[in-house]
Formats: C-alpha cells, sequence, structure tokens
C-alpha cells in the first residue's frame, strides 16, 4: 500500500481500544466534515474523498474495524454502529462548528446508516445501499444470492486484507457444491477457519433489517442513489419508503458500479455530458443548505419532504419532481 501523498493519517480509538485508521483528505478553508467508512482499503477512496474536498469539505476515508490499518477483528456487518459513532463523536468534539455528512456505497453505505443510529449528523449521501446481511443473502424474491455471497466472502470476508477472486471455474463449482449440499456443509470444503464459517453461518441465519425500528429514530436528510441494474435496487426503495426524514431519490440505468456499469458509450456520454450524479448532488446540498462545490447549479432539486431525480437515457436529461 502507497500512502496517499495529498492526505494526512488519522486515528480514533473506540470505546473498547480498537484503534481505527484512516486518512484524512482536506481544502484550506473546510465548510464541512464528510465520513466515509470502508473495509475495501482507505486509500484507494482517494477520487472520492477530492471530490468532496473541491466541494469544501474535510473527507476522512477509514478501514472499518479487523481491515486494513485498523485494529481489531473483522466481522462483516456487526461493528459499524458504535464504531462509526465513537468517530463522528470524536470529530464534533474536534470541529464542533461544522456539519458533518455520512457517505459511501454498498458496505460503506451500512456503516454510514448504521452509525447515524447513535450520533446526530447533518445528512447522509447514500449509494447502492447494502442494508445488513440478510439483503446481501437474499434476493427481493427470497432466492439466496449465492454466486455474490460465495465470491465475496472468499474475496473480502476472511480477515484484514481481501484475496484474489475466485476464478469462474471455482466459483460455480462452488456454487453447485452449495445448492447441492446446504451452504454450511459445503464451506466446511473450502479451507476457512472457524471464525470465517462462523460469520457465514450468521450471515445465512440473520433476519432482514427492520428499517422503522433500526433507522426510524435518524432525523437527517437523505441523498440516496439507487440503480435500475442494480442487485440492491429493492432494498434501496424499501430504504427511502420507511425513512422519516426528507429523502431525495436518485435513479438512473446503472447497476452496482453506477457509471461504471453502463455500457452504451451514448448514454454515458448524456449522463457525463449532463453533469452526472455530481451535478445532482450539487443541487441537493445547496437545497439542504450544506456546503456545496457549484457557485450556480445547473440542476434544481426540488423543496419537499420526498423528492426524485431520474436520468432519461434516450434523452440525456435530468427530470427533477416531488414524490409527495
Amino acid at each position: 500500500m502507497t500512502p496517499p501523498r495529498d492526505a494526512r493519517p488519522h486515528v480514533c480509538r473506540t470505546d473498547d481500544g480498537v484503534a481505527l485508521h484512516g486518512w484524512i483528505w482536506e481544502p484550506e478553508t473546510p465548510r464541512g466534515i464528510v465520513v466515509v467508512r470502508t473495509p475495501y482499503g482507505a486509500w484507494r477512496h482517494g477520487d472520492t474523498a477530492r471530490s468532496w474536498v473541491r466541494r469544501g469539505y474535510r473527507c476522512l476515508v477509514q478501514d472499518v474495524r479487523g481491515r486494513h490499518d485498523s485494529g481489531g477483528d473483522w466481522n462483516p456487518y456487526l461493528h459499524e454502529r458504535h464504531d462509526g459513532a465513537a468517530v463522528v463523536t470524536a470529530l464534533r468534539a474536534e470541529h464542533p462548528q461544522l456539519p458533518v455528512v455520512l457517505s459511501g456505497g454498498s458496505y460503506d453505505a451500512h456503516a454510514a446508516l448504521e452509525c447515524a443510529r447513535d450520533v446526530d449528523v447533518d445528512a447522509l449521501v447514500l449509494m447502492v445501499p447494502a442494508l445488513g446481511l440478510a439483503e446481501t443473502a437474499w434476493d427481493a424474491q427470497g432466492r439466496p444470492q449465492l454466486y455474490d455471497r460465495i465470491g465475496w466472502w472468499h474475496q473480502h470476508g476472511r480477515g484484514p486484507r481481501s484475496f484474489p477472486p475466485l476464478s469462474h471455474d471455482e466459483l460455480r463449482a462452488r456454487v453447485a457444491s452449495a445448492e447441492r449440499r446446504g451452504v454450511e456443509r459445503a464451506a466446511r470444503e473450502w479451507g476457512w477457519t472457524p471464525t470465517v464459517l462462523a460469520g457465514w453461518r450468521r450471515l445465512w441465519m440473520t433476519p432482514p433489517v427492520d428499517l422503522d425500528r433500526a433507522y426510524g429514530g435518524i432525523d437527517a436528510p437523505l441523498l440516496l442513489v439507487r440503480g435500475d441494474e442494480d442487485f440492491f435496487h429493492a432494498d434501496a426503495g424499501r430504504l427511502a419508503a420507511a425513512w422519516r426524514a426528507d429523502v431525495h431519490v436518485v435513479d438512473g440505468p446503472w447497476g452496482h458500479r453506477l457509471g461504471a456499469d453502463i455500457r452504451d458509450e451514448d448514454v454515458r456520454a448524456g449522463l457525463r455530458d449532463s453533469g452526472g450524479i455530481g451535478a445532482v448532488l450539487d443541487a441537493w446540498l445547496t437545497r439542504t443548505g450544506l456546503p456545496s462545490g457549484a457557485s450556480s447549479t445547473r440542476h434544481v432539486v426540488p423543496a419537499g419532504r420526498r423528492s426524485r431525480s431520474a436520468f432519461e437515457p434516450r434523452s440525456g436529461r435530468w427530470h427533477h419532481e416531488r414524490t409527495a
């Protein structure tokens, strides 16, 4: 790992003494703070952090417990609530005058949501969120997502560093074994440690997140980016429907990797020429009263507790509307 040259290291200790490490990118005069907590390597999020710096935010990207430079044991979807709250509490004590935004995509979005359960923040910006263990294990029709889960757990679920992905043939063979023998019995032959196997069992036994109970107390505006082709699209819709504060949904013809998943070059060009998701983010930040990188935005996000922006592939334009 090569440390980023334009960031400084940051460490925060949790109540049980675990050191959580990350990197901070910052402008000369910060107007807000963004926190991203990730299991995928904090230094890999430099482009995201720099986009927030251009908007005037100090951006902390932190490795979650047990991953990369952070201490403790890695247990996916287990510690993000209290660890995230410890980090935000420390940052607020250092900079009490600055608004705090939690952000992230996929697992990072889960970490942000869990953090917001225990500490007040000014806003959340979430993309293609993975809500919890059950939501990653089963699709909207209740079918096991074996291909994605076996691949993810092999690569990212087994220790502080990620492993190379399984080959297509090996992954297909493991899926077939899990279908034939069951997910737990099949996994005993994959060389996983008892700790990893325990987490694998927990994955398939955990019930879905009760959205009202988990996030009903969060009183912060939410920008929620979902994709028409993303496997978490239905879960994002459930989260938007359950959110009690202001929520703005951003829809478009992408998958889990957002614009990188759009194969049609004309559609990709149209999204880029329209300002992309970032232009809608700037408009939403402005509407919400938070710092934005745009002195004047090319989009106007409508006021109201529920609203939506949708990118239309045929016209290459954004459509903005109130939905309630």
